[in-house]
């Protein structure tokens, strides 16, 4: 008998795709198990005072904002939406779907000139993009970083950064948030017990944040250029910032936290997202021409996930647009008012002392945000240990949807609430949450706090009031 050709039918031909009845009860049986162990853990979780549960849209479409990250107010304004479709009219052949990854056919013209733009507008010498901030950051920290290698983060770091590092190869060292004298100590062990980081052999990358996303604080960046340029003279030092809360809020027409400091050239690597300022989605490596090729052959996620597609692009291109026009600038200007009004309203109000005296409330900015020629927009409000959903709940209930974060986005015994500002925020607004602030703090005290801020009706807090350019 001649050998069964490869191509010829099989001897039982396939009827049916439909999977076996006791295959089906077998799935069935497994699923319940999973189910049920899922379930036992997410209890576990709730009882802890720790489920995560995303915010209802139904519930918060008529919420005054103060949660989201649309800080220059992009996204919910409709500008971000009418500089977009004029992106798409410009463009009236675009194919919806990128059809393929990165290294294949998914680097379109259009996405290679946005990354073109993203490095002119930054000052960078060139830009990858990312789908996501996690992304680039996984993708940063797991692969550039080489065995011998050793990297020194701030302990407030993003996750993002934390997973990337457990991915890679190089060593790791903390230092305490935003101490330069920590950051000392750590280079100096470095320096004593690895030779070959002293002698310039290997890297130390340093990575740091613009502001910091649960704190509010921002990098002390001059101080440790300068400080770890003192103690490792001679060796190769890489400086890493992460400026997903800065990107379009600061600089010349948004550029940047570094390009505001003009400090481009000491950071080796930048990443810019896309999902704050901007109002849209996405993130941009930006570094010199060898580490994006680097990045392009060894990130994982790039290799192997498809490419952006044109729509997501182009409402990255529309942000831009915007960030760089007069609009773009009259928001920023708005939304440093705001968050400066907001500040001299909480800190203002004539029971601000007893409230922070009492444990009530702290503020971790409260001492430096008079100083600063800029804040980031995030308030964050610590509260007593098991109280920050009890603010938060206060809040809502009054009409400002804002966020409360516990353990272990933050540490045990510093949950809190997470206002952030916007720039169509209006004064109304500000001073209405302010005043269920206090309130909710004079019922924490059993007293009766007088209100500072002036009383806003339902109707004065949904008025554009904003103040002006």
């Amino acid at each position: 008998m001649p050998p069964r050709s490869p191509l010829a039918a099989p001897s039982r031909a396939i009827t049916s795709l439909r999977p076996e009845r006791f295959s089906h009860r077998r799935s069935i049986h497994t699923e319940d198990g999973l189910t049920q162990k899922v379930q036992a853990t997410l209890e576990n979780r709730r009882e802890k005072g720790r489920l995560i549960e995303p915010a209802n849209p139904q519930q918060t479409a008529h919420m005054v904002d103060f949660g989201s990250n649309d800080t220059l107010s992009l996204a919910s304004s409709g500008v971000l939406r009418t500089a977009f479709l004029d992106e798409l009219a410009n463009h009236p052949h675009f194919e919806v779907g990128s059809k393929s990854t990165r290294i294949f056919e998914g680097s379109t013209q259009y996405l290679l000139d946005l990354e073109d733009h993203m490095a002119q507008f930054h000052r960078a010498e060139s830009a990858l993009f990312f789908p996501s901030g996690y992304e680039a950051n996984m993708a940063i920290w797991s692969t550039i970083p080489q065995p011998g290698d050793v990297v020194v983060y701030d302990e407030y770091i993003h996750a993002s950064i934390h997973d990337g590092m457990r991915n890679g190869r190089a060593m790791t060292r903390m230092f305490a948030h935003n101490s330069c004298e920590s950051l000392r100590e750590c280079l100096l062990d470095i320096r004593q017990e690895f030779p070959t980081v002293a002698n310039g052999e290997q890297t130390v990358f340093i990575a740091l944040e613009s502001f910091y996303s649960m704190d509010a604080d921002m990098a002390p960046v001059h101080e440790m250029v300068k400080l770890a340029k003192e103690i490792l003279p001679q060796g190769d030092v890489a400086f890493s910032i992460d400026e997903a809360h800065s990107n379009g809020l600061i600089g010349e027409n948004g550029s940047g936290f570094i390009c505001h400091y003009g400090l481009e050239d000491e950071f080796a690597i930048r990443l810019h997202t896309c999902g704050k300022g901007l109002g849209s989605t996405g993130a941009a490596v930006l570094a010199n021409p060898s580490i994006r090729s680097y990045l392009i052959n060894y990130a994982r996620g790039l290799i192997f996930s498809t490419a952006p597609a044109f729509p997501s692009l182009a409402a990255v291109k529309a942000g831009y647009t915007v960030l760089a026009s007069k609009e773009g600038e009259n928001r920023r200007i708005r939304l440093h008012n705001n968050i400066r009004h907001f500040y001299e309203t909480l800190t203002g109000h004539s029971e601000w002392a007893k409230c922070v005296f009492g444990g009530i409330i702290s503020l971790h900015t409260e001492k430096t945000w008079d100083a600063e020629s800029f804040n980031a927009p995030i308030i964050p409000l610590v509260t007593e240990l098991g109280q920050a959903v009890s603010l938060a709940k206060k809040l809502q209930k009054s009409g400002y949807q804002v966020n409360p974060v516990f353990y272990p986005l933050v540490p045990r015994d510093k949950e809190r609430v997470r206002l952030v500002i916007h720039a169509d925020n209006t004064v109304a607004q500000i001073e209405g949450a302010v005043n269920v602030i206090m309130e909710w703090s004079s019922e924490r005290s059993g007293g009766q706090f007088g209100k500072s801020a002036s009383l806003v009706s339902d109707e004065d807090m949904y008025q554009n009031t904003a103040f002006s350019d």
